[in-house]
């Protein structure tokens, strides 16, 4: 089995240095992709100056209720009315932003992520091709498009007396709309196509004084398993069968995200010279194929999912002819977050 080219661990000292170090990390070859990392920021501005910013969303014009209606489902809907039209959900799974994900993913070409808080629907994402905006966009709409009904995307969103800036988040956009934060995310590998969207009720935003979760055993357990439907539902939407969710790699997955947090380091072969192969026999996972993905930083599963599926390393993995996947994350170190997808065919 040919060994991925790789570049030699390095630690880093800070957010900064990690940062340079993730974008100077070369790419590997056949069975592991490159890292996407996004960077984020957040400034503290007098309160005189955030005048200014009230009326830097103008751009995207007024615009009329339930702007997106995914599968039947807008912001603001109680949870009965959610219920009665979608069932049950596949499970309940804890948020970054602290409201429960309604996962329903019976069937990946239509997987659905609803959001609910104190009874109301606060949120939703989708990367299946079930919704149609109002203003016509969906799954395959152009980014020119997208801008040509929508502005330009804003960049930054005031919370209190902090302006968070999104500016560095690739391949996505965000649009204060309908009273949401709304996310359209794109496919560079795909001319630039909407691929997914992801809405956030306005209130819950802003209340949302943070980029990344509270740490939690049951928020780390929702990015592991998002990422494993995340990965089935683009799958899906590419003609690729799903995978089989595996947690005996899982565990060799989450290990890896822990290390590299112990051991301040970011790379798919550890300080140790061991690479994920190696990580694998150590488990005794038995494979004919096998690859793995890293991350950090990111700060929920749907924006590592939609980062890595625009990396070409990360993509071809996801989409690969492997049979299995299992995913483990932990939070820490200066990048708050890892997350690793081990990847393999018995």
């Amino acid at each position: 089995m040919e060994q991925p080219r790789q570049s030699k661990p390095k630690p880093f000292k800070n957010k900064v240095a990690a940062v340079l170090a993730f974008t100077l990390l070369s790419g590997t070859v056949m069975l592991c992709g490159t890292p996407a990392i996004n960077t984020v920021e957040a400034v503290a501005m007098p309160v005189s100056n955030l005048a200014v910013k009230q009326s830097m969303n103008k751009s995207v014009g007024k615009t009329i209720a339930r702007e997106m209606t995914l599968q039947g489902i807008s912001i603001g809907m109680t949870e009965a009315q959610l219920v009665k039209k979608l069932g049950q959900p596949a499970r309940k799974d804890t948020s970054e932003y602290g409201f429960k994900w309604y996962i329903y993913n019976k069937d990946y070409k239509k997987y659905l992520q609803v959001g609910v808080s104190n009874g109301k629907v606060v949120g939703l994402y989708s990367n299946s091709t079930g919704w149609t905006s109002k203003k016509g966009i969906k799954v395959g709409t152009s980014r020119t498009q997208v801008e040509k009904l929508y502005g330009k995307p804003i960049k930054e969103i005031k919370k209190g007396n902090t302006i968070y800036r999104y500016n560095q988040v690739p391949n996505s956009a965000i649009y204060a709309v309908d009273n949401t934060y709304t996310t359209v995310f794109y496919d560079k590998h795909r001319k630039n196509i909407v691929t997914a969207v992801q809405v956030i009720d306005k209130q819950t935003e802003l209340a949302f004084k943070s980029f990344h979760g509270k740490p939690s055993k049951e928020l780390q357990q929702s990015f592991e398993r998002q990422l494993v439907d995340l990965a089935n539902a683009f799958r899906a939407q590419m003609g690729k069968k799903p995978f089989k969710s595996d947690a005996s790699i899982a565990n060799t997955a989450r290990k890896h995200s822990q290390d590299m947090i112990k051991r301040d380091f970011f790379d798919h072969k550890n300080p140790d010279g061991k690479s994920p192969f190696d990580r694998m026999d150590d488990d005794n996972i038995n494979y004919t194929a096998a690859a793995e993905n890293i991350a950090a930083g990111q700060t929920s599963a749907i924006i590592a999912h939609e980062g890595w599926i625009n990396s070409k390393g990360h993509r071809e993995n996801i989409l690969g002819d492997f049979a299995r996947l299992g995913v483990g994350v932990a939070f820490g170190g200066d990048m708050e977050v890892f997350y690793t997808q081990n990847f393999y065919t018995p």
